[in-house]
């Protein structure tokens, strides 16, 4: 351990420090393969401290932040304690960045670290549920900040990934993602797009006319998740 710390080190001394934090994650994902704990956490410890000493750059720090993301989702042998830090570090670090689409798509990303997809990862549907909100409200300011520059509401892009995360959710079971919340963002991206200049085409958006047929065909198929999308009205 110490000769990965070590030379790691000399990346940042260079500086790499976008090679440097790459090597702590793996390093830190290695760990956890060994059921390491101390180790992987103090791997990720070094990697926090170098994303907020070296890493400046804007678009590095998106980069960076979606590996950290990426990485702790990956990793399950931290307990209780350990990780409640590392994924409130990467939830206020996502939420930090400089261009609000960025911030979106950070901290909804940071959504699967509270729902991990296997049977005995972490299934914490309320904290899915609060970064997905605090997701619509950064795509929220991020249209407003586009109405008053440009005089539009600008593409709603952002509002379809979070209601295709939404959808994600729903579909895996988690009780607090409600067909009410999904009817909620479909209604929400339409009258956006209704409002942008007056523009009265609906499901122009490419993504958001997918969305909708996905949830059509799911809704006709039938069966249980047919029945758990019955609700929702088109």
């Amino acid at each position: 351990m110490c000769f990965c710390f070590q030379t790691i080190e000399v990346l940042t001394s260079v500086p790499c420090p976008e090679l440097a934090l790459r090597l702590y994650l793996q390093c830190a994902e290695a760990a956890s393969d060994c059921d390491l704990e101390p180790v992987a956490y103090e791997f990720f410890t070094q990697a926090f401290m170098l994303y907020e000493e070296e890493i400046a750059d804007s678009k590095a720090q998106v980069t960076a932040i979606h590996l950290i993301v990426g990485t702790l989702q990956r990793i399950n042998v931290f307990g209780v304690e350990n990780r409640d830090t590392l994924t409130h570090k990467a939830t206020g670090y996502s939420a930090r960045l400089l261009k609000k689409p960025d911030q979106c798509r950070a901290v909804y990303a940071c959504s699967h670290l509270f729902w991990v997809d296997d049977p005995d990862g972490i299934k914490d549907g309320e904290r899915v549920l609060l970064c997905l909100r605090r997701a619509l409200r950064i795509a929220n300011a991020a249209q407003q900040m586009a109405s008053a520059t440009r005089g539009s509401s600008g593409p709603v892009t952002l509002f379809v990934e979070i209601l295709n995360k939404y959808i994600y959710f729903f579909e895996k079971g988690n009780p607090h993602i409600t067909p009410s919340d999904i009817q909620s963002l479909i209604e929400l991206i339409n009258n956006e797009m209704q409002s942008d200049n007056g523009n009265t085409t609906i499901h122009s958006d490419p993504f958001f006319t997918s969305t909708l047929r996905y949830i059509k065909f799911i809704k006709q198929k039938g069966g249980l998740m047919g029945e758990k999308y019955d609700p929702i009205k088109l």
